[in-house]
């Protein structure tokens, strides 16, 4: 059986409150349309093999994608997400690699996070708290 959270993020609210996002494959993938201006208590990612992504007490966090396009014309394919986490002047990125079936965690200056340069989109976390990232085993 298939869970039916695999390829959605959920974010936890400092207030107790929870968003779950539709299927970020088939629908506006990136978090700007997104209301999220509210702190961020804790993200997570549920993956297709069952496995939950989390990332929690970040000062602040942000979610993109990667596609590619044929040089040929055709469809817009994403090649992978990236979940990530600011803590002081660092940011923690784990990039869920869909084109070659892998995830690959790094740390990073605040700034250079995506192939040495900045990103935008950053919603605001907590401050205070020891961050706390990694991979479980989902339900």
């Amino acid at each position: 059986m298939i869970n039916q959270k695999t390829f959605k993020y959920e974010l936890i609210f400092d207030d107790g409150v929870r968003y779950l996002s539709p299927d970020i494959r088939r629908s506006d993938p990136g978090w700007a349309s997104e209301f999220c201006e509210k702190p961020i208590r804790e993200l997570k990612f549920y993956l297709p093999d069952k496995r939950i992504l989390i990332l929690c007490n970040f000062e602040a966090y942000n979610f993109f994608v990667e596609c590619s396009e044929s040089i040929f014309g055709g469809n817009i394919k994403i090649d992978a997400f990236y979940f990530c986490g600011k803590y002081r002047d660092k940011v923690l990125m784990w990039k869920i690699d869909i084109k070659n079936r892998r995830i690959v965690k790094t740390l990073s200056k605040f700034g250079e996070e995506y192939v040495g340069t900045a990103t935008r989109g950053w919603r605001p976390g907590l401050f205070g708290y020891k961050p706390n990232t990694g991979i479980l085993v989902g339900e």
